[in-house]
């Protein structure tokens, strides 16, 4: 509760379960009736975000008997190379318009990071790049390459054609193969399948598989605007994929397809990327969190005795990273952000003592990590 004597007092808090439709309704009338008045789909594109079983990640202000505010998050975890970390999703923010310009956005972001630390989630992922998570703390890293695939008549050892139900499996199998991924459990293949596929204003989707005699080789997902047509997730060997987008150019009657990998995934000989920001924004939620999560990740490159001695610490908004006597000072989250996702140190003889900690760097960093964007784009 915030207020004072005589004033109506807001709560911040988790949604009921009887105001779940109240606040997918005042979601629906900002990102789709309010914008050129697009059908009231959000709870369908985004059902693993908006649903009861999340509804205490949906945070909410409430005003004068009147939810007038939200940030919803989801929780989920993260395999860097098999390794899980605990992350949340951020997505369909939102304040009804006869309330803005009261920093209730604000106010309510500050709840959310409080109710992450408490069920420990150590890094926050934000489908923006405004300023409300810029003042937050929140910032863009460049983690990824983005390809430009031209319309080809290879030719093709395998079938490439639509996805269908009975593929399912084929797909999971496929996605799981990959270690640095979103960990999709239970049903969320399926429900993703078609959600993050569900289309909206001139936004479409298409689905393919690649198969040969035998079996599934993988499958594109594609993206298409009025602008482009982009892969939303892709799974298989990136020859392959990268064949298929050739094909479908040509089968589609367009130039080029856009193909954006992230860190640690490598394109075939002969293409050439450019460096990408990865969608949306981050922010680390808890620096030592993080790092013990990762440890595991980093024993698969450096000996057990070493990352025992690995220490962080967080002070006043700076940080440290320390290997036995060597040091590495971090001033600002930002700073720590390019050198978890970019690998960008600032070279300061203050700031490092080079040795171990140095190669350490180098073999951990950049963190690969899964396109933010693909069908877990909650």
């Amino acid at each position: 509760m915030i207020g004072i004597k005589g004033i109506e007092t807001i709560e911040i808090r988790g949604t009921k379960e009887d105001e779940i439709i109240e606040v997918i309704d005042l979601i629906n009338s900002v990102f789709r009736t309010g914008r050129g008045g697009l059908p009231h789909t959000m709870e369908k594109e985004f059902p693993l975000l908006l649903t009861s079983e999340n509804a205490e990640n949906m945070r909410i202000i409430k005003e004068d008997k009147k939810i007038i505010s939200v940030v919803n998050f989801r929780p989920q975890k993260i395999l860097i190379e098999g390794v899980p970390i605990s992350t949340g999703s951020i997505g369909a923010v939102c304040t009804h318009p006869d309330y803005r310009g009261r920093k209730y956005s604000s106010k309510v972001l500050g709840d959310v990071e409080r109710r992450m630390k408490e069920i420990g989630i150590n890094i926050c992922l934000i489908s923006s790049t405004r300023n409300l998570y810029k003042n937050w703390g929140a910032e863009s890293v460049k983690n990824c390459r983005r390809y430009e695939v031209l319309a080809s008549h290879l030719d093709l050892k395998y079938t490439v054609r639509e996805y269908k139900e009975d593929d399912l499996v084929s797909l999971k199998k496929i996605y799981n193969s990959c270690g640095t991924r979103y960990l999709r459990i239970g049903t969320d293949f399926e429900i993703l399948i078609d959600s993050g596929t569900f289309p909206f204003g001139d936004t479409s989707y298409k689905r393919y598989v690649l198969e040969d005699k035998s079996d599934v080789r993988g499958y594109v997902i594609l993206k298409k605007t009025d602008e482009n047509v982009e892969v939303k997730e892709a799974g298989g060997e990136k020859s392959e994929i990268f064949g298929a987008l050739g094909f479908l150019g040509t089968q589609l009657g367009i130039n080029k397809i856009e193909y954006i990998l992230p860190h640690g995934e490598i394109a075939p000989t002969g293409y050439h990327g450019e460096v990408e920001e990865l969608s949306g924004s981050l922010k680390i939620i808890d620096f030592k969190g993080l790092i013990d999560e990762l440890r595991p990740y980093f024993r698969q490159y450096i000996t057990a005795k070493e990352v025992k001695f690995l220490v962080v610490k967080e002070i006043d908004g700076r940080y440290e990273l320390s290997l036995g006597m060597e040091k590495l000072e971090i001033e600002s989250h930002k700073e720590l952000l390019k050198l978890i996702f970019e690998k960008k140190v600032e070279r300061k003889e203050k700031n490092m003592d080079r040795g171990k900690l140095e190669k350490f760097i180098n073999l951990v960093f950049p963190l690969p990590f899964p396109w933010t964007e693909n069908l877990n784009y909650q």
